[in-house]
């Protein structure tokens, strides 16, 4: 964003605009009433951009005083009193706290400054106020050295900052430990003039005079003159110190130093006070003489921005937001679509499936009695897993007997008196008996299965007498063997091997006796 700056001098106000492409120079008004009328037609076609004053006059003045050690509310409320004090007659003043003073630690270093002659900037600020131009601040060029000569010359305990300036003047800024203590502005011959070495060398003593006579320098202090100056006018003013000057000088070209503060280029080196307008563009110098309300305009439009950037921040963060909760919808229906599919094709296969079995015939007496022994059979925990656990530990001896089937059966008394049901009356509930005995039938192959049945018969009854003698169970026999030839036998047999080759199939029933206390319930002490 553009910033315009008001480079105000004794006769004369510039206005330069600064924006990515650079400085613009657009136009000068006299410190006349002619220029005063000139000034306010423009600012009225252009008040609202942001701007600032920045001051290079004669008439600025500082001063050099020493404060007791107070808190910081009582030490700001002693500077404020001093500096009015001292500058009574212009609002444009300021302080500046330096530190704790050299020659006694109890005390701090304090320099006050300020336009002395403040009819140079009331006229040109009146008009600004009127049109309420945002103003960041008035500031001045000595104020702003202390930072630029940092980055421009090495560090001195007193150095003399020098640099021509509006082509015919000579600004000379003295430093004490990189703070700043007096400066002056003074008429000088131009930069290609005869003079002007002889005049930098005699300005430069004279200043050394003024700080020894205030004891801001003593007699034997070095004194660093850095000079902003090309190498031709560096040569004539080194031949023109006497060898029994006690300053030393140092030299920096003009285009050099413009570059090092990101100044591009200077149209001339003679008006090195376009870095500093620069620098004042990008950089809000610390030091502002506006101390009574003249930048309160562009407080007001900084506040205004930092509102309108927060709203701004704020929607797009919701649309931000927004748009992700609306990405999670769209995604959620999408899901949601999928899952729809799922369940409609899933009940269609259900549908299709169920449709293959024969529906279960059952009364409801039936049902009962299937739902009542389900239920005894789960309250009372009959040990179904640990029959199969005995079965697994013998049969896991007996590679060549693979189970075909198992079904489980449970035995319960005979009711030998049994109730009689009347026509027309009330169904009554089924009793579930006491159940005393759970066994098992196992239908088996031997295979394979060389066509010995007596090797076979031999195989099974082994089987069952392990499964006798190895396990909790009360009996087990053999309920059908391979084959019997015998008419008389107790079990019945035939040829296994209808849809498998190279088997013998038998069957053995295995049962376990459930012993019951007089309440009913089952003995779970295995």
């Amino acid at each position: 964003m553009a910033i315009r700056i008001f480079y105000v001098t004794q006769g004369s106000l510039c206005v330069c605009l600064h924006g990515k492409g650079g400085e613009q120079s657009l136009t000068e008004f006299a410190d006349d009433d002619q220029g005063l009328r000139e000034f306010d037609a423009y600012i009225a076609t252009s008040f609202d951009l942001p701007s600032a004053i920045l001051i290079d006059v004669i008439e600025e003045e500082f001063s050099l005083d020493s404060i007791p050690k107070l808190g910081m509310r009582d030490r700001n409320a002693l500077i404020r009193r001093r500096c009015e004090r001292k500058f009574r007659r212009t609002p444009y003043r300021t302080s500046m706290l330096q530190g704790k003073s050299p020659r006694n630690p109890d005390e701090f270093t304090v320099v006050h400054s300020a336009i002395s002659n403040h009819e140079l900037v009331d006229p040109w600020l009146q008009v600004l106020l009127r049109y309420e131009v945002p103003l960041s601040g008035v500031y001045s060029v000595p104020l702003m050295v202390p930072r630029l000569h940092r980055r421009l010359f090495p560090a001195a305990a007193n150095a003399m900052f020098v640099a021509p300036h509006q082509a015919n003047k000579l600004r000379q800024v003295f430093l004490a430990n990189g703070q700043l203590r007096s400066a002056r502005l003074s008429q000088s011959p131009g930069v290609d003039s005869d003079d002007y070495a002889q005049f930098v060398v005699n300005e430069a003593l004279r200043s050394r005079r003024y700080l020894e006579r205030n004891r801001m320098l003593g007699s034997m202090d070095p004194l660093n003159v850095c000079v902003i100056a090309d190498s031709a006018v560096a040569e004539r003013i080194t031949a023109s110190v006497s060898s029994d000057d006690v300053n030393q000088f140092e030299f920096l070209d003009p285009d050099t130093a413009a570059r090092k503060l990101g100044h591009r280029a200077l149209r001339t080196a003679d008006r090195f006070e376009e870095v500093f307008l620069t620098v004042a563009s990008r950089i809000r110098p610390k030091q502002n003489y506006a101390a009574s309300g003249e930048n309160r305009y562009w407080v007001m439009q900084k506040v205004r921005s930092s509102i309108v950037g927060a709203v701004v921040a704020t929607a797009a963060t919701c649309s931000i937001a927004a748009a992700l909760m609306l990405s999670d919808v769209w995604s959620m229906r999408n899901n949601i679509t999928e899952i729809q599919s799922q369940v409609e094709f899933l009940s269609a296969t259900f549908r299709q499936e169920n449709e293959k079995f024969d529906p279960i015939k059952a009364d409801s007496h039936e049902m009962q009695l299937a739902v009542d022994t389900g239920d005894y059979i789960l309250s009372n925990r009959v040990p179904v897993p640990w029959i199969m656990n005995q079965l697994g530990a013998v049969l896991g001896d007996y590679p060549d007997v693979r189970i075909q089937e198992l079904r489980w059966a449970v035995d319960a008394p005979v009711d030998e008196n049994p109730r009689q049901q009347r026509r027309g009356d009330a169904p009554q509930p089924v009793p579930v008996p006491a159940l005393t005995a759970v066994s098992a039938v196992l239908t088996a192959d031997i295979e394979p299965f060389d066509g010995n049945m007596r090797r076979a018969f031999a195989r099974i009854d082994e089987l069952a007498s392990d499964l006798r003698t190895r396990t909790h169970f009360d009996r087990a026999i053999a309920v059908e063997y391979p084959f019997d030839a015998s008419t008389s036998a107790a079990v019945s047999g035939e040829i296994a091997g209808e849809s498998r080759e190279n088997a013998a199939r038998f069957r053995l029933r295995v049962s376990y006796d459930l012993e019951t206390d007089n309440s009913g319930e089952t003995d779970e002490s295995i």
